[in-house]
């Protein structure tokens, strides 16, 4: 972890309603009683998730990285606002290969067992962790579409992260490189280039080469779903 800003109570935090962190502390009875600690990262940071913290991500983006053998580390995911972080570290199962990187500055709320702090029950834990595996099997499927179903997909996933976390600017998605975004489609840079400029010609996003603006997301979630 890198530096702690204070602690906080998920009560007084605005995203509250939407974070997972606090939906877990309020189904297990104790929102109201345990206070997380704020961790900043500056963009670029590196940082593996310790045993027995719970985080979610408060601001920022964080990709997540597979290190292979050949010292490449392969994007393998993305955490947006209001997800959780390292959620396997929680139970001691997080795999020795996964690193974290943040894509521009971003605060973690943090819980681990401070002395005071009820643990939250390992079966919950669990059942949360289960529950995050899911996706991981929407992804292989669509990862059989093609370069523009792949890349639609991406979009829509970034974007309802970015609802449920309460982004700063409706429907603007955190500046994430094209190669990352590549790496983690498993496509080529230029093929996520060629898809976005084809999005952006029917007016369905808009904004710059480092900050995506979705504007019309029906479209983009009727694509994403063919691949499905």
């Amino acid at each position: 972890m890198s530096e702690t800003d204070g602690r906080r109570n998920c009560w007084l935090c605005p995203l509250r309603e939407r974070c997972a962190l606090a939906a877990l502390l309020r189904e297990a009875g104790v929102e109201g009683s345990v206070e997380t600690e704020a961790v900043d990262h500056p963009a670029g940071s590196v940082f593996s998730a310790e045993e027995g913290w719970v985080c979610a991500l408060r601001s920022g983006a964080v990709k997540v990285l597979w290190n292979e053998d050949d010292r490449r580390a392969r994007v393998i995911d993305f955490r947006f606002a209001g997800e959780f972080v390292g959620l396997d570290a929680s139970l001691g199962v997080e795999p020795a290969r996964r690193s974290y990187m943040t894509v521009q500055w971003t605060r973690l709320c943090a819980l681990r067992g401070a002395p005071g702090a009820p643990a939250l029950p390992a079966g919950l834990l669990a059942s949360r962790l289960a529950a995050a595996i899911l996706p991981v099997y929407a992804h292989n499927r669509m990862m059989q579409a093609g370069a523009r179903e792949r890349v639609a997909a991406y979009l829509v996933r970034a974007y309802d992260a970015l609802e449920q976390g309460g982004g700063w600017r409706p429907g603007l998605l955190p500046s994430v490189a094209r190669g990352d975004i590549a790496d983690y489609l498993g496509l080529r840079a230029e093929s996520v280039s060629r898809a976005l400029a084809q999005f952006r010609d029917a007016g369905w996003i808009g904004g710059k080469i480092d900050g995506i603006e979705v504007r019309c997301v029906d479209p983009l979630r009727e694509l994403a779903a063919s691949a499905r």
